[in-house]
């Protein structure tokens, strides 16, 4: 890669106007650029992903690759991003948990509020609690009821040990006078393998869309205030009272001191892409809602998130 295009690009647009030039975004294009995914392939973050990458290949001739850096709940990928140069060539997949979460539950090599730029958000996305459809549990509460009969025989799992679904499920529990196994897992893909094969019995987890159409997965309850809570049966967290009941997205960020004009194409680009057709086959597949939030609005809410996700953690009593 040429990093020096890249810098030489940024000069050029940081002339521009907010919505840049064809001329700019050509220059901005003349390197390939890459998405740090700090998720197993094959999940829901794979998707929100390729469907970025796939738009700017088709719109506008760049050539984003997703590289998968699972583990650690994706504080590894998050590490190699605060790295990363700031010059718009390594970008990365936005997810709530290594971000906002890690940093109160255990010692991270990275300030959330200071050693990244939040590029945009362009997606809402639903975190359910769900269950295989063969499974005894037809509602939340028969489930938790078992789990209040039969102590720690219960098992479940999210797609990021002690990451946002974790933190609030074991919250919801806790509340509810609750004790069950959590078992960790990679990433949601490898959760819901789990759980269609019988080895747990509920995954908290992005990752239940195309298994949600194909009728192999009932939804019990919704972790963040979105659409699917209104479903018929679905309980929502924030309707209960549970301590933590936080909207998800997907979107990027990128190292601290990224040119404004990088950030304004990626701005441009990804409002876009909401209004195109392929974000729409893109929300179908993840089963989430349209939302779109620039730089300034985006980097607001993170760091409010951080903040009531710490008051929380704190209330709960299980900061390292």
């Amino acid at each position: 890669m040429k990093r020096r295009n890249f810098l030489s690009a940024a000069a050029v647009l940081a002339a521009g106007a907010p919505r840049l030039s064809f001329a700019a975004m050509q220059t901005y294009l003349q390197d390939n650029a890459t998405m740090i995914v700090g998720f197993s392939a094959g999940g829901a973050g794979d998707v929100a992903s390729r469907v970025v990458a796939n738009y700017v290949k088709t719109s506008r001739g760049m050539v984003l690759t997703p590289d998968f850096r699972p583990g650690a709940g994706g504080t590894i990928a998050t590490d190699q991003v605060r790295r990363a140069p700031a010059d718009g060539s390594v970008i990365s997949l936005f997810s709530v948990s290594p971000l906002l979460v890690a940093p109160h539950l255990a010692k991270v090599p990275y300030d959330s509020s200071r050693d990244f730029t939040y590029i945009a958000s362009y997606v809402g996305i639903s975190v359910p609690c769900f269950v295989r459809s063969g499974s005894p549990f037809r509602t939340w509460d028969e489930m938790l009821d078992y789990a209040r009969k039969e102590p720690t025989k219960l098992r479940w799992a999210t797609a990021a040990p002690r990451g946002l679904a974790h933190i609030a499920t074991d919250a919801a529990f806790r509340t509810e006078k609750v004790t069950a196994t959590f078992v960790p897992f990679k990433g949601g893909a490898d959760a819901v393998t789990a759980l269609l094969g019988g080895h747990i019995d509920m995954v908290v987890s992005s990752d239940f869309g195309p298994h949600l159409a194909a009728g192999t997965i009932r939804l019990l309850a919704e972790t963040s205030p979105n659409p699917n809570a209104s479903l018929p049966g679905v309980v929502s967290f924030a309707e209960r009272g549970y301590p933590i009941a936080i909207p998800a997205s997907y979107g990027l960020f990128g190292p601290a001191g990224m040119p404004t004009a990088v950030i304004a194409w990626w701005e441009d680009a990804l409002s876009e892409m909401t209004r195109s057709a392929m974000y729409a086959d893109f929300l179908n597949v993840i089963n989430g809602y349209p939302l779109f939030q620039k730089s300034d609005e985006f980097t607001r809410l993170a760091n409010n998130a951080f903040v009531e996700i710490g008051r929380q953690i704190d209330q709960m009593g299980i900061r390292l």
